[in-house]
């Protein structure tokens, strides 16, 4: 028995050292296919590492806040004020042992001469609080006393005052709503958990005191709650959302946490995709790679199946070597993903995210490593498959057996893959339940689907532009230009394989860029129809969404309004809800004086006369936008209930306004009904129109002048600046997931890479016999340039017209459903962009192949086997 073992296990070590020596004769090919699976590696592995940062820095941060804290009272999702008297209803509750009502806003650090700096760091998350109630948070004083209500005193987090070299007793010049405010540093505190804002800085002083900086008089931002001894802290919960009724929310911080956790979840769903292209088009390029080398190794597997070897054997040994180049590109990969998480986390950080530094986990690497392995294995399963059914004789013989030819099955499943995954891929990003996760998840899946099946139409798309390039370099170069086409043509499965790796990444681009750039150009044109403004006021670094903005004081409204160059002062304010009234989106609650605002505006009204629409928002009725009424069904006359912290309203619907302000969600209410629903008496932005055109630049330079001297925080933005910022916004957002997609694209030149050099060795005899017949080096190399050419302008053109027709198609599925205004605007720069980088992707891919077909020895060519 054991002898007869021996020799099997014997086999099975001579496979493996075979799979190892296959590795190492042909080392360019295992560095390229490694290098795919480094790349796709250091991509999921950077992506995981992000997500679990982003999620560990808001887990501490609702930690250390509320660290002594057992329930949380507020807006619902942390959005609006509180009444005044709210507190005290709380603490009428049974089994409140105290209550610590607190405001927050956004301070900026004034230097010397008066001026503002607009990085994060200088940045101060301040919040007002009532010293006389226990402590919610788990700071603790380190250095200095709390400060003392009347007496100009804050305290700051110790990391951000050693960054801006203060200490206790210092003075501190800040920008606050009011104006500037010179305060004295009273204390330093730090937080148990060692919370890390990501530069931001965090500070506290008296409720009183904040008030006043803040203007924010009769309101709290939220409530802390600490339970009685004895008291269940659920049962404190259910009493106090009893008693506070709808509008309000009550939790606990690990529920406020695991509530971010989710509206967190969609923006997980799409890193994940971004970074799952990488590895899918990785993944592609491994099968291609074992393609080509069962192919160069048909009399090696045919010598092995006629010594004995079993079609699982040798199946096994093409997946050892896909193993074995797996657990090394994956360890790499770990290296890579490590130094793209920082990248990651710096554009997250551009974008306004509050993270810290990178949250390095095991689990993280497992998960890398593991869908690494999985992609590489499922890469070669079909060419191991392929080699184990390979006749032994056909193999001996060296015989590829005859190419089969497309057909038309082929391209009927890939165009039944195609159009429904991409219909439902469009519905679920873009959609009206696009933030939903679950349709997040579906919208990956969908849109993975309809990858694959560009891969499977490819060919039919590929081969015709291989064919059509092919007749102008045959014109230019006869020689050269007919080789080239003549090798590409010569294996159409892996030309079009090879193009389809560039077709899948740079699609995704060519979507983004087309999507990014109809809004930007919609947007344009919406501003360009209702912007009869002159200027804008608001807080540096403003955005509707993300953290708590610094807000505008009526003073500074007032002062303004006074000016004799101004003729009109609009007030809007404005929150962002993850869900709207009615349900199925998030969007923004906008806020504003009709017949004001209209003075200021041309907003484009519809379902009644403009002044029935005006005067019914006034007295109380709302007007949804188009896309939003659409997706709820809503009607002129109907109601809406309106819960928040500040109350509740049945508000009836008045008309509807055309606008893309948040993506095509938008409800727009009265000054009056904002305050009355959710609280908030604070002005986001002051939109101001001068007396008459020719007063336009004395108004610009007489509220600038005003800014500078007592506002510095704050900013005049001409209505170019407006636009600018907004599409910058957009532009930013999509830039930042096309950097996650330009590894894809790298992968797809290293796959070129990698067909070019296999091309050189199924090719040098014929090399050998070009030399001998008297043709230069530099004629070789231009006859693997120009394949390599064919090749990547083949992919780039073929990605460039996928990426156009499922964008424009998308474009024009989002104007029907969510976003309604929105029109066509192709990226044009991007497109020419895109077809100039084929080309040098095509001479950069040819270089190595090149150099190493020019240096064969001819003799030894053309002796080659």
């Amino acid at each position: 028995m054991t002898r007869r073992r021996r020799p099997a296990g014997a086999k099975v070590r001579s496979l493996t050292g075979l799979s190892l020596r296959s590795l190492r004769a042909r080392p360019l090919r295992s560095v390229l296919s490694a290098g795919a699976i480094v790349l796709g590696v250091g991509m999921v592995f950077g992506v995981l590492l992000l997500v679990g940062t982003i999620h560990s820095s808001f887990n501490n941060l609702f930690s250390s806040i509320y660290g002594n804290t057992d329930v949380v009272v507020s807006g619902e999702h942390s959005i609006g004020s509180l009444p005044e008297s709210t507190i005290n209803r709380v603490r009428e509750v049974q089994g409140v042992e105290s209550a610590s009502g607190s405001i927050y806003s956004v301070f900026r650090l004034v230097d010397e001469h008066g001026k503002v700096d607009r990085s994060r760091s200088a940045q101060l998350y301040t919040v007002g609080i009532d010293y006389a109630q226990p402590e919610p948070s788990d700071a603790q004083v380190v250095q200095g006393r709390k400060p003392v209500a009347g007496r100009g005193q804050i305290e700051v987090a110790r990391d951000w005052a050693d960054r801006q070299g203060l200490q206790v007793g210092d003075p501190v010049r800040l920008s606050t709503p009011t104006g500037i405010v010179a305060l004295r540093v009273s204390g330093l505190y730090e937080f148990k958990g060692g919370l890390d804002m990501g530069g931001y800085g965090t500070a506290s002083m008296p409720v009183a005191d904040a008030r006043r900086v803040m203007d924010k008089p009769g309101i709290w931002d939220e409530i802390a709650v600490i339970a009685a001894p004895g008291t269940s802290v659920d049962s404190l919960r259910q009493r106090l959302d009893s008693s506070l009724g709808r509008g309000v929310e009550v939790a606990t911080p690990k529920q406020k946490s695991a509530e971010y956790e989710d509206q967190l979840a969609s923006l997980d769903i799409v890193l994940y995709f971004f970074s799952g292209i990488a590895l899918f088009v990785g993944a592609f390029l491994i099968l291609n790679s074992f393609s080509m080398t069962v192919l160069q190794r048909m009399r090696e597997i045919g010598t092995l199946r006629a010594l004995g070897a079993s079609d699982r054997r040798v199946a096994r040994s093409i997946l050892a070597e896909a193993v074995l180049l797996g657990i090394v590109g994956s360890i790499l990969g770990l290296a890579l993903g490590a130094g793209l998480a920082v990248l990651l986390l710096k554009g997250m950080e551009s974008m306004g995210m509050p993270v810290s530094t990178i949250d390095y986990s095991a689990g993280a690497a497992i998960g890398a490593v593991i869908t690494g392995l999985v992609a590489t294995v499922a890469g070669a399963a079909w060419p191991a498959v392929r080699a184990a059914r390979i006749p032994p004789i056909r193999a001996l013989t060296g015989g590829s057996g005859p190419r089969k030819a497309l057909t038309a099955r082929r391209a009927l499943v890939g165009t039944v893959l195609f159009v429904p995954s991409m219909l439902v891929g469009g519905y679920a990003w873009f959609g009206t339940e696009s933030q939903n996760p679950v349709v997040g998840v579906i919208g990956a899946f969908s849109t993975m689907v309809m990858f694959v099946a560009l891969v499977l139409l490819a060919p039919f798309v590929v081969l015709p532009l291989v064919r059509a390039g092919a007749r102008p370099l045959r014109a230019l170069m006869p020689a050269e230009g007919r080789l080239a086409s003549d090798a590409a043509q010569a294996n159409p499965s892996r030309t079009a394989a090879t193009a389809a790796t560039l077709l899948v990444s740079l699609s995704v681009v060519v979507v983004n860029a087309t999507i990014a750039e109809s809004f930007v150009g919609s947007v344009k044109s919406e501003f360009n129809k209702r912007f009869a403004r002159d200027l804008t006021i608001q807080p540096l670094g403003y955005q509707e969404y993300g953290p708590p903005q610094a807000g505008l004081s009526r003073q500074l409204r007032e002062r303004i309004a006074a000016m004799p160059e101004t003729g009109a002062v609009a007030q809007r304010r404005s929150i962002y809800l993850p869900d709207l009234p009615g349900g199925g989106s998030q969007g923004t609650v906008v806020a504003y004086d009709p017949r004001q605002y209209d003075r200021v505006e041309n907003l484009d009204y519809e379902g009644a006369p403009k002044a029935e629409i005006l005067n019914g928002m006034a007295a109380g009725g709302v007007v949804p936008s188009k896309a939003y009424a659409k997706a709820q069904g809503l009607e002129v006359g109907d109601t809406l209930r309106l819960d928040g912290p500040a109350g509740v309203r049945n508000a009836r619907v008045v008309g509807f306004v055309d606008t893309l302000e948040a993506g095509g969600q938008s409800l727009e209410i009265s000054l009056g009904t904002m305050a009355a629903v959710y609280g908030v008496t604070n002005d986001s932005q002051l939109i101001v129109k001068a007396a008459s055109p020719d007063l336009r630049q004395a108004l610009d330079n007489r509220v600038n002048a005003l800014l500078e001297r007592d506002y510095p925080g704050f900013e005049a933005l001409s209505n170019a600046d407006v636009k600018k910022n907004v599409t910058d916004a957009i532009n930013q957002q999509f830039s930042f997931f096309n950097a996650i997609v330009a590894i894809a694209a790298l992968v797809g030149v290293l796959g070129i890479v990698n067909t070019l050099m296999m091309s050189v060795l199924e090719r040098t005899r014929e090399i050998g016999v070009l030399r001998a017949l008297g043709a230069s080096r530099w004629r070789v190399r231009r006859t693997m340039g120009d394949e390599s050419l064919l090749i990547s302008l083949a992919g780039t053109l073929s990605g460039i017209g996928a990426g156009l027709l499922v964008g424009v198609l998308w474009v024009f599925g989002m104007a029907q459903t969510k976003f309604t205004g929105m029109t066509l605007h192709l990226p044009v720069t991007m497109l020419i962009g895109l077809a100039v980088a084929g080309v040098v992707i095509g001479v950069v891919a040819a270089v190595l192949p090149a150099r190493r077909a020019a240096r064969l020895d001819p003799l030894a060519a053309l002796r080659y086997e």
